[in-house]
């Protein structure tokens, strides 16, 4: 075998389930499009822009899930990062909205890098504190806008959907939203000492610290990007409805869907292992299952039963892979 052959084999070993993901949602676009009446633009446009932010969302809990944590107070903090932007966006110009939508970035970010640093100096486990700030972030946003309202500019609501009306428009503004963000954190997960760190870290926190790995820092960056994610998560929201909804439930299902996303994307709970790209495929798929279903007479509680099916059987699969995995070592 010859080393570009071996290089390949080795790819696609370690990359086989994202490539999966992705080659499952090219079949179910398929399918879907033979589905309906009529596929086009319109449609493309639709799945696009509707499936950015549990992209983003998914994104921000895989790294977190990668580095050996998790958050649940990702939903919260879209909710949060939803209603700051639809309350003090409203009526502003496009400069003074983009300024906005970057300072919302930047402190969700650093409110959540704050979550990570109490996590890594008080040994408390993440689901406990991140279950607690679910709850605080959920009641500042209600503090903020008590019920829905608010706006946004209608150039910042073509930046996401590709409309200023944020209904048709093109699918290929969504799609470069989607893949900027999508790629600058999987090269800096894969291509600098601090994302290679969060995977030594989520791998085994004993090793990574007796190797010299700095797991705080990781740990609190990792935190810091699941912020900045779930801020972007709530400004395309925000672009996408044109107002803003602080409602516990709409946050509470965005950080089940998140965690559902990356258990199909092949990120491992117990750390380590997967890619975020894998994520951006699932992201798309979850937000595709339920209209795929109603378009072959499926009703909408057995398609949910269906999709909790689906989460199950593939958290089994990669349970008896990771096995399969130890076995071999």
């Amino acid at each position: 075998m010859t080393t570009t052959q071996s290089v390949w084999r080795r790819t696609l070993t370690r990359n086989g389930w994202t490539l999966g993901v992705w080659l499952l949602l090219a079949a179910l676009l398929f399918w879907y499009a033979n589905l309906i009446p009529t596929f086009g633009s319109f449609q493309m446009a639709s799945i696009t822009k509707n499936s950015l932010p549990l992209i983003y969302l998914a994104i921000g809990q895989a790294i977190i899930v990668i580095a050996g944590g998790i958050d649940l107070s990702l939903g919260p903090l879209l909710l949060l990062s939803n209603v700051i932007a639809a309350r003090f966006m409203d009526e502003q110009p496009f400069a003074i909205v983009l300024l906005i939508a970057v300072a919302i970035i930047i402190g969700i970010a650093i409110l959540n890098a704050g979550t990570g640093y109490f996590i890594s100096v008080s040994g408390v486990p993440d689901i406990v504190v991140t279950l607690a700030t679910s709850y605080i972030w959920s009641g500042v946003a209600l503090m903020i806008l008590p019920s829905p309202g608010g706006g946004t500019a209608p150039e910042f609501r073509w930046l996401f959907t590709g409309s200023t009306a944020g209904i048709g428009g093109s699918f290929v503004v969504p799609l470069v939203m989607i893949f900027i963000p999508a790629l600058l954190v999987f090269f800096f997960s894969r291509r600098t000492r601090t994302g290679l760190a969060m995977y030594a870290l989520g791998s085994s926190s004993v090793a990574a610290r007796l190797a010299g790995v700095d797991v705080q820092r990781a740990k609190v960056v990792s935190y810091a990007i699941g912020g900045a994610m779930a801020a972007l998560a709530g400004l395309a929201t925000v672009a996408i409805l044109g107002t803003g909804d602080p409602r516990f439930s709409v946050g509470a299902n965005a950080t089940l869907n998140s965690v559902a996303a990356i258990v199909l994307g092949g990120i491992a709970l117990t750390g380590g292992v997967g890619s975020v790209l894998g994520v951006v495929a699932t992201g798309v798929i979850l937000i595709m299952f339920n209209p795929i279903l109603s378009a072959v007479g499926i009703d909408a509680n057995t398609a949910q039963v269906m999709q909790g099916a689906l989460i199950a059987g593939v958290m089994v699969i990669g349970g008896l892979i990771v096995l399969q995995r130890e076995r071999s070592a």
